[in-house]
């Protein structure tokens, strides 16, 4: 993995022969620290496809400026000397897997967000976390929706079991990206009628941020915590502990 400054940047980045996935960050950010290891790995494995590289932005603060970077960590992707993408704040490793896969496969094109579709978002990160954690989840559930006629249906993203034989504890809500209060909104209503179309007390909205967990209190959803994808990294016993309270 390439150590880039604001001398080297011109040479090793927007003159690279090849596509360079660059992580920008301060030094003490804990962010950063975290992707370093899923960074070294893709940097190994995609040898002579991928450069992967690293921006210190404490000493190249007028990179930083001239990339519109706002938030430690930040990946942008850079191809020809052109953006191509970019990813803000952290997201776990099967995320950065992906992204690293749709960059090379020359997914990754024009100067916008990435995020992944939700059922990667799924197979990535929601359901390798899930058995960590001792449970099972049954895919695209169809239920009825309260209020709206039989004809009008859904389909649940993740109905989580604590054991195969046992009925649903939660649901999972899983969504590509989360931006902004009203998309939260937005996911809490439909979740919400969800759950209580299977008379469930709780339900969860997943993200690349991270986790929001709620239980339905008389009649409005409560959020009891909120715990981001770098917390569920660095204290994943802590993470299981209060999703498991959902039994």
């Amino acid at each position: 993995m390439l150590r880039v400054t604001e001398a080297t940047f011109g040479r090793r980045v927007l003159r690279a022969p090849l596509p360079v996935l660059v992580c920008f960050g301060t030094q003490r950010c804990p962010g950063r620290q975290a992707l370093a290891p899923a960074l070294e790995r893709i940097a190994a494995t995609y040898q002579g496809r991928l450069r992967v590289a690293t921006v210190l932005v404490d000493d190249a603060i007028l990179l930083g400026e001239q990339d519109g970077v706002v938030a430690s960590p930040t990946l942008l992707v850079f191809q020809h000397g052109d953006r191509q993408g970019q990813a803000i704040g952290f997201i776990p490793a099967g995320l950065v897997d992906l992204l690293a896969d749709d960059v090379v496969q020359g997914v990754v094109t024009g100067d916008i967000l990435w995020s992944p579709v939700e059922e990667q978002f799924e197979d990535r990160v929601l359901l390798p976390l899930l058995q960590r954690w001792g449970c099972t989840a049954q895919r695209q559930v169809a239920c009825a929706l309260p209020g709206r006629g039989a004809a009008q249906r859904g389909r649940i993203d993740l109905l989580v079991y604590a054991d195969p034989a046992d009925p649903p504890f939660t649901l999972i809500e899983s969504k590509r990206h989360m931006r902004g209060d009203q998309a939260l909104r937005q996911a809490v209503a439909q979740a919400t009628a969800y759950a209580r179309s299977l008379a469930l007390a709780s339900f969860v909205i997943a993200a690349p941020p991270g986790l929001w967990i709620y239980r339905i209190a008389s009649e409005r959803p409560v959020c009891i915590q909120q715990v981001t994808s770098l917390e569920i990294h660095q204290a994943p016993d802590r993470a299981q502990a209060i999703f498991l309270q959902l039994r």
